[in-house]
């Protein structure tokens, strides 16, 4: 059946300090620009497969076989403001309310009408402020060749996206140290690098696991950083994959480079770097930092970020 691709999904932002060895950021682990394809095989029939969904955001999943409304198991299907089920046509969408709160995870098993093995499949469902999959495409074997073809061609656009971002990045970059910033035109004889120090604002409840207090940070020629220091209480550890800046309204900066990503073990603090793009207009408003955590959903919230 024809599939809908649905539109992409922009990424998020932050970083800079005068590291040069900062990488940029990793790849979601829930692809946000394009229809996920999972494929079912008779070996992996008790797997259950992770997905992302977040509050006021539909998923919808769709089969390449007809649906049995009796076999769908949802927990805490009170929590979703909506669950339709397209029995014939093998859809399922859901659409979680905002009573879900990041972290938290469900199962949802889905069970199949015609039959054939495997009979159902089991989705582990991650609860993200933000990063919902759209779609998931679930196939049964055997697939047909339209379907290997769109596989194909999502993977091609995937490296596509990758290539992009590590050459905008490597451009980016150039060298490090003094000559770096001066090469890269971030500093002349009238304009330098601006520092303002926010030690003392707290940022995150003291109740929280992860505690992010924005301490520092930095304003340059078209550019910003935020330096954190992030405190993990909890008892598992927090690795860094992501960052986003959003200002009033919505507005978000073009994150350049985010680090480290070395894991924060439990009673370790580190520092936290992000970098990004902003004119001066931009740099003068009041941000919020969002630090995504890797293969998780424990995102540290940083409020009332301001550059110099």
């Amino acid at each position: 059946m024809p599939i809908p691709s649905p539109a992409a999904t922009p990424l998020l932002l932050a970083l800079l300090t005068g590291n040069p060895l900062l990488t940029p950021p990793a790849p979601a682990p829930w692809d946000l620009g394009a229809a996920r394809y999972l494929e079912l095989t008779e070996e992996d029939a008790g797997a259950e497969h992770e997905v992302g969904i977040s509050p006021d955001r539909t998923t919808t999943f769709v089969f390449n076989a007809a649906l049995s409304r009796e076999g769908l198991l949802l927990e805490e299907r009170e929590l979703f403001h909506g669950v339709m089920v397209d029995e014939a046509h093998g859809m399922l969408t859901l659409l979680p309310s905002g009573a879900l709160p990041p972290g938290k995870v469900l199962r949802l098993t889905v069970r199949l009408a015609d039959g054939a093995v495997p009979a159902s499949v089991t989705f582990r469902l991650v609860v993200h402020p933000a990063r919902a999959e759209p779609q998931v495409n679930v196939y049964r074997q055997p697939r047909s060749s339209e379907s290997y073809q769109r596989q194909w061609r999502q993977e091609r656009e995937r490296a596509e996206r990758c290539e992009e971002r590590w050459a905008r990045a490597e451009a980016e970059r150039g060298p490090g140290g003094l000559l770096g910033l001066l090469e890269s035109g971030l500093v002349d004889r009238e304009h330098g690098v601006a520092v303002r120090d926010s030690t003392t604002s707290t940022q995150q409840p003291l109740s929280e696991p992860l505690q992010g207090q924005y301490t520092t940070s930095y304003r340059a020629q078209g550019r910003v950083a935020v330096d954190v220091v992030l405190m993990n209480t909890s008892p598992q550890p927090w690795t860094l994959e992501g960052a986003e800046l959003v200002g009033k309204g919505g507005a978000r900066l073009d994150v350049l480079r985010v680090g480290p990503r070395e894991p924060v073990a439990p009673g370790q603090q580190r520092h936290v770097r992000v970098e990004a793009e902003a004119t001066d207009e931009e740099a003068r408003g009041t941000w919020v930092l969002e630090l995504s955590e890797a293969g998780g959903a424990r995102t540290v919230t940083v409020r009332g970020v301001t550059f110099p």
